[in-house]
């Protein structure tokens, strides 16, 4: 025997339909509250104002010419190996920099990894970086010998 599909059946229907929705919905905000922390920058109002001095540096640096390469490769033993190759306009090979910078999680800053580079040939210089998750990462690399040269690129991991 069929059951009947009274007013109060279809009621508790959508009621039950409503709320599976609503009980989905806070879990989602939930953990979008808990992974995402908002502003990356400490303090943007100060980025703002020092962004004429980022632009004359950024001037700075396309006076210069330099172009730069950057990979990101894992080795057998599971670390990372973050490789800069800089050359100049004719592709003659920049040495003696001092490069520094930062390997960046573009989602959790607790992730983020302090690089400093060894010249490894001319114009090619090499960091390892070992504990790293596979998924994309944001290098942020410039030279600390007071040269105007920074250069940022987003790497994928494997």
């Amino acid at each position: 025997m069929k059951a009947q599909l009274t007013g109060s059946r279809v009621l508790l229907m959508l009621v039950a339909f409503f709320a599976v929705i609503i009980a989905v919905n806070v879990v989602f905000i939930v953990e979008a509250v808990g992974t995402f922390r908002g502003e990356d920058q400490q303090d943007p109002y100060l980025q703002g104002i020092d962004y004429n001095r980022t632009l004359a540096k950024r001037e700075a640096q396309a006076r210069v010419g330099w172009q730069a390469s950057i990979d990101l490769s894992r080795n057998e033993s599971g670390a990372a190996t973050l490789a800069i190759a800089v050359r100049r306009r004719d592709g003659a090979p920049v040495t003696g920099l001092r490069l520094a910078g930062l390997l960046r999680h573009p989602a959790d800053q607790h992730l983020d990894r302090t690089l400093v580079f060894a010249e490894a040939t001319a114009g090619r210089y090499v960091t390892h970086v070992v504990h790293v998750r596979a998924g994309a990462w944001d290098a942020v690399i410039d030279a600390t010998n007071g040269v105007p040269f920074e250069t940022s690129r987003r790497l994928w991991l494997r």
